[in-house]
């Protein structure tokens, strides 16, 4: 009796196993030999780079994920340029699915029994022209930076502006009109920044149940409710952090006074070209409750820097840094992932925030306004 359910135990992991694997077998016409690499998160939202030596141009790549998966397809093992010509996005799911890539010509890969991917497809040939019009332009854009050009600079980046827009505007429209596509919500995720908390829960709500499940689906969920809780008006996250001289800060401890929580780091160039409105705005306030707090995301590798960087641009008010980059709490508390810095949020004397991303002289301008009150 025990070894026959162990039979059956075995049976069914075996069977769940398959039910999760995905098998990438095909050919590259035009490379005979190297390796092609395959980037991806699977089943346990782990991040997986695999790789796999050609014979005769063909290749196989086996894994395991539980639904279907973007992922990067590229050529070389550290080139994750968008420009390689041997660089692509496609889409992968527990299948067995035949690809067909051409050397120098990644981006338009012929992949069967995928539906995700015969969907992205139809989003690619979509954005197809205009990818080709934003690298010309872009081309064009170099070459005008190096002649110093500065009315051929400004129409340019007009139109890579404009071609953003259309951009954006087939994003939408590919949202709305596949709901039960996976391709969807990886949209969304793209767009999340960008658009209203209104319009992110209106392409939201839209989507299908499955899709909303799906684990980009659940992020977006956590993405839209951590982004509720940052609007104006809400009681700012309260966190508790060594600044760099090992004191205990907090803003429970700060309330009473207006309080600029400011994300930078050494190497950003636009957090840096902001200090100086920030220094005139901390002189001008600091007798009228108001203080700073820099919050870095520098590295432990980067502490040299960072501290030649509050030097150099002279910041006299507290500074936090876990030294953990990225992975730092307050940017999962203050919702910065896919956002960036610089970022900041202005916090009232009772905690709750006043204004977001100020910049230039949009602090000083706020303060006196607020102060005059």
């Amino acid at each position: 009796m025990l070894f026959a359910f162990i039979f059956v135990s075995a049976a069914i992991i075996a069977q769940d196993s398959n039910k999760n694997k995905f098998i990438l077998k095909g050919k590259i016409i035009g490379q005979k030999d190297g390796y092609v690499h395959i980037s991806y998160f699977n089943n346990k939202r782990q991040y997986i780079s695999d790789s796999c030596q050609l014979k005769d141009g063909k290749f196989e790549i086996i894994g395991n994920i539980d639904e279907p998966t973007y992922a990067f397809f590229y050529g070389k093992i550290n080139s994750r340029s968008v420009d390689d010509l041997n660089f692509t996005t496609i889409f992968i799911e527990p299948a067995n699915m035949q690809a067909l890539f051409i050397f120098n010509n990644f981006k338009h890969p012929k992949i069967t029994n995928s539906k995700t991917q015969f969907e992205y497809g139809l989003y690619k040939k979509l954005t197809d022209g205009l990818d080709k019009k934003w690298q010309s332009t872009l081309d064009s854009l170099h070459v005008a930076k190096n002649k110093n050009d500065t009315k051929e600079i400004e129409y340019l980046n007009n139109r890579l502006k404009g071609y953003r827009n259309k951009e954006n505007a087939i994003d939408f429209y590919f949202i709305k009109h596949f709901p039960n596509s996976y391709v969807s919500i990886y949209l969304l995720n793209y767009q999340e920044q960008k658009i209203s908390l209104d319009s992110l829960r209106m392409f939201y709500r839209s989507l299908a149940v499955k899709v909303k499940l799906s684990k980009d689906g659940i992020r977006m969920k956590d993405f839209i409710s951590k982004k509720e809780n940052l609007e104006v008006g809400k009681l700012a996250p309260d966190f508790i952090q060594k600044d760099l001289n090992g004191n205990s800060i907090s803003l429970q401890d700060l309330k009473g006074k207006y309080v600029l929580l400011d994300f930078w780091a050494s190497w950003c160039i636009p957090c840096r070209e902001e200090h100086p409105y920030l220094r005139q705005s901390y002189s001008k306030f600091k007798n009228n409750g108001f203080t700073i707090i820099g919050v870095s995301l520098d590295q432990i590798e980067d502490k040299k820097a960072l501290l030649e960087a509050i030097k150099k641009d002279s910041l006299p008010w507290v500074q936090i840094c876990s030294f953990e980059g990225w992975k730092d709490d307050l940017v999962n508390k203050y919702n910065l992932i896919g956002k960036g810095i610089p970022s900041n949020f202005l916090i009232s004397p009772e905690g709750k925030i006043l204004a977001k991303d100020l910049r230039g002289d949009q602090l000083e301008k706020k303060l006196t306004e607020i102060l005059r009150e």
